[in-house]
């Protein structure tokens, strides 16, 4: 069963990191491959909501089921993906360090769920790691984004 472990600091706090990261409209501008997140059930940012988040990669379409199962609010979401041969559990975690920062953790643990998949995914592991940096990279940019102040508007109003 692969795992992977990626860190990114981002220059936001936890807070706007989670905004970003719960905002399905905004997840396939840092997800790779993904064309769209869909709310099925519950209330994003809750235990218990259920999404399909909908991906293409070399022409091939799949959908997997995404459980957000476990929240600690701006800290840290435990969510399992099914589908597409595959059985995954990401838990990201928002760390806050120095003056608004934030260190965001990602650990992805997966197992195959076909007999294809379960031979692959472990042959997979270099180029799930290299997608998670990059994806986290995204994330990241998108967080710091937001947070600056838009050009020529005083920041403190």
């Amino acid at each position: 069963m692969p795992t992977i472990d990626v860190t990114m600091r981002i220059r936001v706090p936890p807070a706007t990191v989670a905004q970003v990261l719960l905002d399905a409209e905004k997840a396939p501008q840092w997800t790779s491959g993904l064309e769209r997140l869909e709310a099925v059930s519950g209330r994003p940012g809750e235990p218990g909501c259920v999404g399909r988040a909908h991906y293409v990669e070399g022409g091939r379409r799949y959908v997997l089921e995404d459980v957000l199962e476990k929240v600690t609010p701006n800290r840290r979401y435990v969510s399992r993906l099914t589908g597409g041969g595959i059985a995954v559990t990401v838990e990201t975690t928002l760390d806050p360090i120095g003056e608004g920062e934030t260190l965001l953790r990602l650990r992805w643990k997966g197992r195959g769920t076909s007999p294809l998949t379960k031979i692959a995914l472990p042959l997979m592991k270099g180029r799930i790691a290299r997608r998670a940096e990059a994806d986290l990279a995204a994330l990241r940019d998108l967080a710091e984004e937001l947070a600056e102040p838009e050009e020529g508007r005083d920041p403190s109003n």
